[in-house]
């Protein structure tokens, strides 16, 4: 017989892998815009000499590996993409547990943008890099600093994202922390670091690499959210697109933060910058995505001091709002449609949040 403890990992697990399931299934088939040909080149040819694809040259761990799995490479992609989305609900979902319901956790990361929109554009590292953080979150709450050292430094060959992710534990202990503690957690954020400045450096210097080619690079002229700030000329489809990462567990997560352990709270702090940081180089709506491993906890903390009826109606609307602009599926009903529902359905959580005896 399991435990219950078992028991209830079990189901966890079930429960996002049938979600990330269902997630990809409702996705097109192939989506419009994807950076594909730029990593399978990288896998292909790891380390040749003037790879012409800019930034994704130094993503190299993940379509490596992928060219050594025994499969075609659309079941590779999309194989990676749910298993990672899997694991990465599941372990939010454990981390989340002690705080907030980790089924509700479950399902606002399975349908946040960041999630749904690799559903639809499979072909990246960002599932991996979804479950590095995912890593992070548990590793910082049973205080294992060396392992996110070593997690981080191989992560950094994922996508550069690793090193902001690895920056948030450093960040925190340096605000909330005592001494001791705080060496051994900016260890992971300097190795990273240090080790992708490196590698940029050596592929630079002599395979002839570089990335002036690509937006991001251009710090001087705002890098990729002055493109993005000029392609969306209406403020109403910046503020769409700034709350579609996490819909209304945006205000959750607020909500939230009074009622999370210590812990979260210091993650959360910490990774305010790093967070911010990745809005300049990388559309918001994406970088802010990467944010979940702090914002779903909080906002789980938030909806489980709410009545179980209103709680699950306020995740699953507001889940659906943003499944919706990340997939692009035609399979849901409009976000014009939903969003009114969201939008009754959250002040509905808040008012049972209110009522409820402190």
């Amino acid at each position: 017989m399991l435990s219950l403890r078992m028991r209830r990992l079990v189901v966890v697990i079930l429960f996002n892998a049938v979600l990330a399931a269902a997630l990809q299934a409702l996705a097109p088939a192939a989506p419009r815009l994807t950076d594909r040909d730029e990593y399978e080149y990288s896998g292909r040819q790891p380390f040749a000499s003037h790879c012409p694809n800019t930034i994704y040259c130094y993503r190299i761990l993940v379509p490596v590996l992928l060219e050594q799995v025994p499969a075609d490479a659309e079941r590779r992609w999309r194989g990676l993409q749910w298993i990672a989305h899997t694991a990465t609900g599941s372990i939010v979902a454990i981390a989340t547990a002690p705080i907030g319901p980790p089924l509700i956790a479950s399902f606002l990361v399975q349908t946040s943008y960041g999630f749904t929109f690799t559903a639809y554009d499979p072909y990246s590292p960002d599932p991996v890099v979804f479950l590095i953080s995912a890593i992070v979150l548990y590793l910082w709450l049973i205080d294992r600093a060396l392992a996110v050292a070593v997690i981080a430094v191989v992560g950094v060959f994922v996508k550069e994202t690793v090193a902001l992710v690895a920056s948030a534990p450093a960040l925190a202990v340096v605000m909330w922390s005592d001494r001791r503690s705080r060496w051994r957690w900016l260890l992971p954020a300097a190795l990273a670091w240090i080790i992708l400045l490196g590698f940029h450096w050596y592929m630079d210097t002599y395979a002839g690499w570089g990335i002036s080619r690509n937006p991001a690079a251009s710090f001087s002229t705002g890098s990729w959210l002055a493109i993005w700030w000029k392609l969306n000329p209406s403020l109403a489809k910046k503020a769409l697109m700034l709350f579609a990462p996490f819909g209304f567990a945006w205000a959750f997560a607020a909500f939230g933060y009074r009622h999370a352990s210590r812990p979260f709270q210091q993650l959360a702090a910490g990774a305010a910058l790093p967070m911010l940081a990745l809005t300049f180089v990388q559309t918001p709506e994406r970088a802010l995505g990467n944010a979940f491993f702090v914002v779903i906890p909080l906002a789980a903390a938030f909806l489980g001091r709410v009545p179980a009826v209103a709680a699950w109606a306020a995740a699953i609307t507001s889940g659906l709002v943003t499944a919706r602009i990340g997939l692009s599926s035609e399979l849901l009903p409009s976000s014009a449609v939903l969003l009114p529902v969201a939008a009754g359905a959250a002040p509905w959580g808040c008012w049972g949040y209110a009522r409820q005896p402190r």
